[in-house]
């Protein structure tokens, strides 16, 4: 797919944006396993991803590993640092091969004071943000474990632009404060039910259709 589709069909940028941004970012390819920035590093551009998976790191205990890889196409980095004016919030690392646009934020505040569309590219990318990080803590207090976790999966593919749960047993226990056993039962429950299916980077939530006799 063309950058100009990707922008359109995944951004919902018009022509005329999809062709500024074009024009005034630049396209980049990123190796998987390379770091696009480190926390706290100063940034001076908003990350377009196009193409791929990347990873984000929080800040949790020196000798532990965990990588939430959430961010694929439709996701922004860098908007609350160009908002908030700080550096960058976590190590970024590329979980695959992936291509990505950087806009200066020049050129961002330019667009956002100029182009309604860009402000609603941003306004859209916070928004799916937002709504995932206070589904999980709404699920902070769920009893059920089993809805816990499809609760959560549901709101970590309403967030991929592709449905797609790019997550490993251990990460997604990590992320939902729960034992590895407890979500790699659900997981194996769900997998045999046809409610989950396994792939290369993660899981996938299998539609249910219904019947008709």
């Amino acid at each position: 797919m063309s950058v100009q589709k990707i922008l359109k069909e995944i951004y919902r940028a018009s022509d005329e944006l999809a062709g500024q941004l074009i024009r005034r970012g630049a396209v980049v390819t990123i190796p998987k396993g390379k770091f696009l920035f480190f926390q706290y590093q100063s940034v001076s551009d908003i990350v377009i991803p196009l193409q791929g998976v990347l990873g984000f790191y929080p800040t949790i205990d020196e000798g532990t590993n965990l990588k939430y890889d959430l961010i694929t196409p439709g996701i922004l980095i860098n908007d609350v640092p160009l908002i908030l004016g700080e550096g960058a919030q976590s190590d970024i690392q590329a979980v695959t091969d992936s291509t990505v646009l950087l806009l200066p934020f020049e050129d961002v505040k330019e667009l956002m004071d100029s182009c309604c569309s860009f402000s609603k590219m941003i306004n859209f990318s916070l928004a799916k943000k937002q709504r995932f990080c206070l589904t999980l803590f709404r699920l902070r207090g769920e009893k059920n474990t089993d809805l816990k976790i499809r609760l959560a999966m549901e709101a970590i593919s309403a967030a991929t632009y592709d449905g797609s749960i790019p997550l490993n047993i251990l990460t997604l226990a990590s992320l939902l404060n729960m034992s590895r056993n407890t979500v790699g039962s659900y997981m194996s429950k769900a997998i045999a039910a046809g409610e989950v299916e396994r792939n290369e980077l993660g899981f996938r939530l299998i539609e249910k259709r219904s019947i008709e006799a």
